[in-house]
């Protein structure tokens, strides 16, 4: 409370006679003019008790009545409230492609969608607090996402925004089936590096700097968060590392486990576990191949191939069980599609179908990281049979391999029958995934490693069919993102 000089409200004596004074000086014309003496002028001292939302006025000083209209207005222009989306129970695994959640405007069956994209020029915020949430997308200059290692010192980055599109309720009062279906999109945009480090995170910036992972994974267990993480962050992490042929803190088993604590897991998520675990393998190949030939390297060598021999039986075993639950349930995880109504292009005629788009993507990952897996273990092979050119050594001595292990498997020659079968899928899930980023990197596996044989004269038809998936490939996305440009979205999250 301070006290001020007030203002002149009249001389004293036209103030003792309450009348309006002139304030005139030196002595008002009221009093002069009715042979008055006057009085004169003094301010009496005031005390403002306001608070800055009156702009400090006080009692002798009354509020304008201009002020309540400004706190109407205020009141008026409020931003609206951002519409949280839970998943309605029981809850369903990340891969469904449809999820069902419900908000403060009534329950929702939202399809799942997922593209890469320039977050800085891609999304258009609405303008005024009130529209603050309503977002609009501007995707014309759509670029396909480049899957190609850097191998260079930069950590992997994604950041992604979470936008919810909800049909109009005439339309879904009208017809029943995909207009009554909502949009839960993820659009993100990341880099293709894959740096790791093996210090604790406090010591690591990259690691006190990375968003997604500081949160730790308990943050990934409910709807909008888990979907992100299972659908979008973990597959675009994992394979970032593989081709980076860097480790990840997502084989850390906390980040493999805690996720799904409330969600169940699909074929996929467990395949992806076994994958985490390449990273780590392909990077100490990496160091051991260089090395002069010597009983160490092999010694190294051996060593990791006991490893890839028992990766390799984790495979096996996630195979056969998932194998065995379709043969329970009387269908097939895949088949060779009808030439009749297939579109094979040479040198891959027979094309595969599969029961499901999430069958499909799973059998792409798998057959791509194998061919990822079995080059690997091929190097590895060449390194324990090779001689160190001593004396010493025993031409008739064969050395150790670790039981079970088929040399055959390992062939070049069947790492190419790998690479047709990832081939031989593509267009099938292309055709049937709402996510078609997710097939660059398997693309590039196998893009890869026709340019290795290519070398020896082969693979040339099957590195031109690479080449005019590519441009099918774009094209998908060039539809996606024309599509979800028409619509408008509600801003839901942020990640990263």
């Amino acid at each position: 409370m301070v006290g001020v000089p007030g203002k002149y409200k009249g001389c004293n004596t036209c103030r003792a006679r309450r009348v309006a004074c002139d304030n005139g000086r030196p002595y008002c014309k009221k009093c002069t003019d009715y042979g008055r003496e006057c009085g004169g002028y003094e301010r009496e001292t005031v005390f403002i008790v306001g608070t800055p939302d009156d702009k400090g006025r006080c009692s002798s000083h009354p509020p304008r009545n201009q002020l309540s209209s400004k706190k109407v207005k205020s009141s008026e222009a409020r931003p609206a409230e951002k519409l949280e989306f839970v998943a309605t129970e029981p809850w369903q695994p990340a891969w469904l492609d449809v999820i069902s959640t419900s908000s403060a405007a009534g329950p929702h069956s939202l399809r799942f969608v997922a593209l890469q994209a320039n977050l800085g020029s891609a999304v258009r915020t609405g303008s005024g607090p009130s529209r603050k949430n309503d977002v609009t997308l501007s995707l014309s200059r759509f670029t396909p996402f480049n899957a190609n290692p850097t191998f260079n010192n930069e950590a992997f980055k994604l950041k992604s925004r979470c936008l919810v599109h909800l049909p109009s309720r005439s339309n879904s009062r009208q017809s029943v089936g995909s207009s009554s279906e909502g949009l839960c999109l993820f659009l993100y945009e990341q880099n293709s590096s894959a740096a790791y480090s093996n210090e604790p995170p406090w010591k690591a910036p990259a690691v006190l700097a990375d968003r997604v992972r500081e949160p730790g994974p308990a943050a990934y267990q409910a709807f909008p968060a888990h979907h992100f993480y299972a659908r979008v962050y973990r597959p675009s992490a994992i394979w970032a590392a593989l081709l980076n042929r860097q480790p990840t803190f997502l084989c850390s088993p906390e980040w493999t486990v805690v996720p799904w604590e409330r969600h169940p897991r699909t074929a996929l998520d467990d395949l992806l576990d076994i994958v985490v675990l390449l990273p780590s393998i392909f990077s100490r190949a990496d160091r051991t191949t260089p090395l002069e030939a010597s009983a160490p390297r092999r010694l190294k060598a051996k060593d990791l191939l006991s490893n890839c021999a028992n990766i390799e039986r984790q495979f096996d075993i996630w195979y056969a069980m998932m194998h065995q639950r379709y043969e329970e349930s009387g269908s097939l995880p895949y088949w060779v599609a009808d030439t009749m109504t297939s579109e094979g292009e040479v040198p891959f005629p027979d094309v595969f179908n599969f029961p499901s788009p999430l069958m499909g993507l799973v059998h792409v990952y798998y057959w791509a990281v194998l061919v990822s897996f079995h080059q690997c273990i091929y190097s590895l092979l060449g390194i324990i049979f090779e001689s160190d050119g001593s004396s010493s050594s025993d031409p008739s001595m064969q050395p150790e391999i670790p039981p079970g292990m088929d040399l055959q498997r390992y062939q070049p020659a069947q790492t190419r029958v790998l690479a047709a079968n990832v081939c031989r899928s593509l267009d099938f899930t292309l055709q049937t995934i709402e996510q078609p980023d997710l097939l660059a990197a398997p693309l590039w596996v196998v893009s890869d490693f026709y340019n290795r044989i290519g070398r020896f004269g082969e693979g040339e038809y099957e590195h031109v069919w690479c080449a005019g998936f590519k441009g099918r490939l774009e094209a998908k996305g060039r539809e996606v993102s024309s599509w979800l440009q028409e619509k408008k979205w509600i801003d839901v999250r942020q990640f990263g």
